[in-house]
Formats: structure tokens, C-alpha cells, sequence
């Protein structure tokens, strides 16, 4: 395989996973998990330091994590907003910052502004999730929370 054929295939897998990552959100956010639970990397070295606060270190205590994360959006009607700041990724590791905004149908005391850094590795040939960091995103003179 050329250099520029893998290239072009990388991309094509690495937008994939860009993909299956929105809809498994949407799931999480209706109070399904396990999409979500399925694009992490099942190893022992994971972390995940969540929105709600916290360090999940290790594939059990991040998947459990994920469960309680889809417990408090069961219910939900979400209205889910992203803004991807950037993404890269190379033959083995990708990353991806963004911002999200989250919110319960038209409840705006609901809406959650975060920031978020997700760090992937292929696993199997497949990009996996293997740490998850994201909270609250502040203006960073006052304080503030920033709802955009």
C-alpha cells in the first residue's frame, strides 16, 4: 500500500470514529451507554476524568462511570451542540478538543457548557477511546460559566 493509499485510509477510519462518536453520544444522552462503552479501549491504562468530577482509572471503574453518566440523562430529550476546536491524528493516536453544549428538550436551567479532550488509539485496527477529560466551561476572567 502507498504512503498517500494509507493516508487516505487512515482519514477515512479516523472520520469513522468521528462519526460513531456523535451517535453514541446522542445514545448516552437518551440514557443508553453502550455505544459509548463499545469505542473505548477495554485495557487496564483508560482514564476518564468526567464533567461531574472525579478520576476513573482502569476499564472497570471508567465503564461504570459511563453507566452513571447515562443514569442521570435517562429521560432526556436532548438538544446536544459541538464545536470541534481541533483534531489530528497520525498512524497510532489521534486527539479531538471540543466544546459541547447540553440540554434537556427546552429546559435552559439544563443547559451544560463543557469543554472536552478525547485521546484515541487504534486498538485492533479500530480507534478507541483511552482517556476522556471534560468540565465545565468557564470565562476564564471571571469565572463565570459560559452557556453559548
Amino acid at each position: 500500500m502507498s504512503p498517500q493509499h494509507a493516508a487516505a485510509t487512515r482519514m477515512r477510519s479516523w472520520q469513522t470514529a468521528l462519526d460513531e462518536l456523535r451517535t453514541a453520544v446522542q445514545a448516552l444522552l437518551r440514557g443508553d451507554g453502550a455505544h459509548y462503552k463499545s469505542l473505548w479501549s477495554h485495557g487496564e491504562d483508560v482514564t476518564m476524568m468526567g464533567a461531574y468530577g472525579g478520576l476513573a482509572s482502569g476499564w472497570g471503574q471508567v465503564s461504570e462511570t459511563i453507566d452513571l453518566s447515562a443514569a442521570r440523562y435517562r429521560d432526556w430529550s436532548p438538544r446536544y451542540r459541538e464545536e470541534i476546536v481541533t483534531a489530528q491524528a497520525t498512524a497510532d493516536v489521534a486527539y479531538l478538543v471540543l466544546r459541547e453544549t447540553v440540554q434537556n428538550g427546552d429546559d435552559d436551567s439544563s443547559a451544560r457548557a463543557r469543554r472536552i479532550t478525547l485521546l484515541f488509539r487504534r486498538d485492533d485496527g479500530r480507534w478507541r477511546i483511552f482517556h476522556h477529560h471534560s468540565d465545565p466551561l468557564h470565562d476564564p476572567v471571571s469565572g463565570r460559566r459560559n452557556e453559548r
